[in-house]
């Protein structure tokens, strides 16, 4: 099964040489230089794995261990010398092909992560068929990738145009506004059928009382809030 990493601070030539030879079981959906680029990547898209070829000064491997946040792996290259941390995963090489063989060898953790997407996919589903959201329009399926989205990153919902929605947008290859306005579209018409309010059910509280309409980024914290302490993830 192909998995997905972000490479931090390797070098581009030796970088360009050792990804031919695993690109059928590992795809790079990202290069950083720091901790920084990082995590602007991870707002967009969250790897199975970070592998970070050098710590730059002013950086700890502690940071990218919360840059993962326990939901992505994160490798090290440790070269002669290296000062090992306690809790760190390291790959005993000199270069960067045995870190990349590290990811790939352990396989358990895409299975805990397949699982847990599968789960995720079947909760958000039954939430919006609760609601009368009708899984056929658009607007359901940006809905339920922007949840999910937000349970990965929470942070991003603090920042939905600039963060969220052009991250459901370059899943989806479409853009920002079509997003947003098919997400809106999709909860006037749970609305118009009088069902949004099936939610309360949901939460054992009133939330939303008849007649009332959430916004697309109420709705999105809403859920994403419900499922992070469901899946304590």
């Amino acid at each position: 099964m192909l998995k997905t990493c972000i490479a931090i601070g390797f070098p581009t030539a030796e970088l360009n040489a050792l990804l031919p030879g695993v690109s059928d079981r590992l795809n790079v959906v990202g290069f950083a230089d720091d901790l920084n680029e990082a995590a602007a990547l991870m707002t967009e898209r969250v790897p199975d794995a970070v592998i970070v070829y050098a710590v730059k000064e002013g950086e700890t491997e502690e940071d990218y261990l919360k840059l993962g946040s326990g939901k992505t792996e994160v490798v090290f290259v440790a070269r002669a010398g290296t000062k090992k941390a306690d809790g760190v995963k390291y790959a005993d090489c000199s270069d960067g092909y045995r870190a990349l063989k590290t990811v790939l060898d352990s396989d358990g953790k895409k299975e805990i992560r397949l699982s847990r997407e599968k789960a995720l996919d079947e909760r958000i589903a039954n939430i919006f068929i609760t609601a009368g959201i009708p899984p056929h329009i658009k607007g359901y399926q940006f809905l339920r990738e922007a949840v999910k989205q937000t349970v990965d990153v929470p942070e991003m919902i603090n920042n939905i145009t600039k963060q969220l929605y052009p991250a459901v947008a370059k899943r989806f290859m479409t853009s920002p506004s079509k997003v947003e306005r098919a997400i809106r579209h999709a909860i006037e018409v749970a609305w118009s059928r009088g069902k949004i309010e099936n939610i309360n059910n949901i939460y054992g509280i009133k939330i939303f009382g008849r007649g009332e309409k959430p916004t697309n980024g109420e709705l999105i914290a809403l859920v994403a809030d419900k499922l992070i302490i469901e899946y304590s993830l």
